[in-house]
């Protein structure tokens, strides 16, 4: 069984797709996660080789780029962490799939401004696959940047850390195998070629019992027809970071569901989604290498495969969850009541409340995972009274997406001798 994808005559073939046809030409069918993992990490042109997906000129913006109070929101979390560890002389911060650094850039930012000496016990390691090749765009940037520690890794060359490992849309990138349930069984999507050297998909037996092991560990049976994703990287990924964490946390924040949802009948064609320049595209085998290919996360397959690592699940909420509970709302009445003008408080009202949008980024999930810290329920990671009451938001720069421009164009024009002070006001 097979079907046929014709490639966008628009598009001249890239590296990554030349090398995916040339290693079907020489060993056959390949499977769908191979086809992603080339098309996606190819170390010439692959997607993921530099930073221009990201941000207003790519394909899709994260929480880092639509205001940094995501990020300083998350130095106050790690801040209850190293607190709650004792507040050790050296408390390491590993990202993953840490890519330009902005993430990293806003944690430290504000790291600076908690107390207790914080930030000098900070210790930040970046881990990506590729250098970043955007430049910091101020000295505050430059300064964080000297003092970000960078790998470059496929896995994680750590041991005994002492600290929290984190990622931010991170395992949604991983290459995922696909399959189709038939006869009762799962039948796993492989990629070939035709007559017409044109990509087509076709079913067949799975490449390894992993795939049906996890299928089978649902408790419940799919039917006929139902299709659908599953990342066996999660298993190896999360065992890496459990044995080069000595203690600590360990905070997953992506798009995706527990298995019971990510499996149901409402996504029965699975969650494979394609982008290009912020457009949801329909098929994988266009722009290969050009535009980005994703699953949503299992997050019932980080909580299992976490706890057969040695990580215990301490919470599981959405990213809108979390950032409330961390001071979100604090922010929001201080940017308010502060001295600026209607378009910078309208431009950082939206953008915080976009953080927190349950239709958008603030329905993503987050997972916190705990290994050796004596911490058994997530309301002790929670701040105290007195560390919210003095939480003072960070505000928008020119490296942020311009979401009040974008959705309200006129706000980017001001003329005060026509207009005065008047601007629509965000509420």
């Amino acid at each position: 069984m097979s079907l046929l994808f014709c490639r966008d005559a628009m598009t001249a073939t890239t590296a990554a797709e030349q090398a995916i046809r040339d290693r079907i030409r020489r060993q056959g069918k390949i499977t769908f996660a191979e086809f992603m993992r080339l098309a996606l990490y190819h170390p010439v042109d692959g997607y993921y080789t530099d930073d221009s997906p990201f941000g207003a000129a790519g394909d899709y913006y994260t929480s880092p780029a639509v205001h940094p109070a995501f990020g300083a929101l998350l130095a106050v979390q790690l801040f209850t962490m190293w607190q709650c560890m004792g507040e050790p002389a050296d408390f390491t911060v590993v990202e993953m799939g840490a890519g330009g650094g902005m993430l990293a850039n806003d944690i430290r930012a504000y790291a600076a401004r908690l107390p207790d000496g914080f930030a000098d016990r900070l210790r930040y390691i970046s881990i990506d696959r590729y250098a970043p090749t955007g430049a910091p765009t101020d000295a505050n940037e430059s300064a964080s940047a000297a003092a970000t520690e960078r790998l470059r890794a496929t896995n994680v060359p750590l041991r005994g850390v002492l600290g929290c490992f984190i990622s931010n849309e991170f395992v949604d990138a991983f290459p995922v195998h696909r399959f189709k349930m038939s006869g009762g069984k799962a039948l796993e999507v492989y990629v070939a070629l035709d007559d017409a050297d044109e990509f087509v998909e076709a079913l067949d037996k799975p490449s390894t019992p992993l795939l049906t092991e996890r299928l089978d560990r649902l408790g419940f049976r799919l039917a006929d027809g139902h299709s659908g994703e599953v990342n066996l990287h999660v298993k190896p990924w999360l065992g890496d970071v459990a044995r080069a964490l000595g203690k600590g946390f360990v905070i997953t924040i992506d798009y995706g569901y527990q298995a019971a949802e990510l499996y149901s009948r409402r996504r029965k064609f699975g969650t494979l989604q394609t982008y290009f320049r912020h457009t949801e595209g329909s098929s994988p085998y266009q722009r290969v290498g050009r535009q980005d290919i994703t699953a949503h996360v299992d997050f019932s397959s980080l909580q299992y495969e976490g706890k057969v690592a040695g990580l215990h699940t301490l919470a599981y909420m959405t990213q809108a969850e979390l950032l409330r509970a961390l001071g979100m709302d604090e922010l929001l009445r201080s940017v308010r009541t502060m001295p600026l003008s209607q378009h910078e408080r309208n431009a950082n009202v939206m953008a915080l409340r976009e953080l927190v949008n349950p239709d958008g980024l603030g329905g993503f999930k987050a997972l916190i995972q705990e290994k050796g810290t004596g911490v058994t329920t997530y309301a002790s990671l929670m701040p105290s009274e007195p560390v919210r009451r003095a939480l003072s938001p960070p505000m928008l720069s020119s490296r942020h997406m311009p979401l009040m421009e974008g959705r309200y164009p006129h706000t980017g024009w001001e003329a005060p001798s026509l207009w005065g002070e008047w601007q629509p006001e965000v509420r």
